[in-house]
């Protein structure tokens, strides 16, 4: 149910646990292990490889919820830390065709020098058409920004991505999408960012690699943080 890990825009058929029917009561999760976690662009383990672990829950109305965790290491200048996320939400189908499903997320780095100073929440709003086509909304009222000359601070964001998902031959598919995010507070900005790349499934298994790029706003928001011109590779298995 979470974002499959590692690549900063969705392979629609390799969301982990993605709840294309509503009619029973399900159990689901993943584990992965990722070269980069990559969100919107932006690298939350400093270039460095992740393990992540996902397990949801998903009953006959669409109500579904579930926690994720990842190894993350925010700032370069720290040791590793773990990034913590709880979320609930409903998740629909109309039709044979669309998919969608609205999250509240909470987001905490129980082991950061900072305590809770990144911990932020998140509303995610994700339609899917036809299992190719995918756009996600997502807001937060207090998305963590570190300034330079201001410190920790958070602030409201908005980002908006379009993400497609191809077979090209057998099990491998392309995958591509774009975005753009923007944050408020002191020097508010936004910028761009994009993927492209492959994934190869057999079975419950899934081998995604993307090539990352953001524009020069990432960098300007983000300093090194930002992925410019980066290649994640992500192996996730899905129970």
């Amino acid at each position: 149910m979470r974002l499959l890990a590692g690549v900063a825009l969705l392979p629609l058929g390799l969301l982990v646990g993605s709840p294309h029917c509503v009619g029973a009561d399900v159990w689901g999760g993943s584990a992965a292990v990722t070269s980069d976690y990559i969100v919107r662009g932006i690298s939350r383990s400093s270039a460095q490889a992740a393990l992540q672990l996902d397990l949801h829950y998903l009953n006959s109305t669409g109500f579904v919820a579930g926690v994720f965790a990842s190894k993350t290491r925010i700032d370069p200048d720290q040791s590793s830390d773990a990034e913590l996320n709880a979320y609930a939400g409903i998740a629909w189908t109309a039709g044979s065709d669309w998919h969608g499903k609205v999250l509240a997320s909470h987001y905490a780095y129980p082991w950061n020098r900072v305590g809770s100073g990144y911990d932020y929440d998140e509303l995610d709003v994700d339609l899917t058409y036809q299992e190719w086509l995918g756009v996600n909304l997502v807001y937060s009222p207090n998305a963590p920004r570190y300034l330079r000359s201001r410190g920790l601070l958070g602030v409201s964001s908005e980002s908006a991505e379009v993400n497609l998902q191809r077979p090209v031959l057998g099990r491998l598919s392309a995958t591509a999408g774009v975005g753009y995010s923007h944050f408020g507070g002191p020097y508010a900005g936004g910028y761009a960012y994009w993927s492209v790349g492959a994934a190869y499934s057999i079975a419950a298994v899934s081998l995604v690699v993307s090539y990352v790029d953001t524009t020069a706003g990432a960098k300007a928001l983000f300093y090194d943080s930002a992925a410019a011109g980066r290649w994640a590779g992500t192996v996730i298995w899905r129970f």
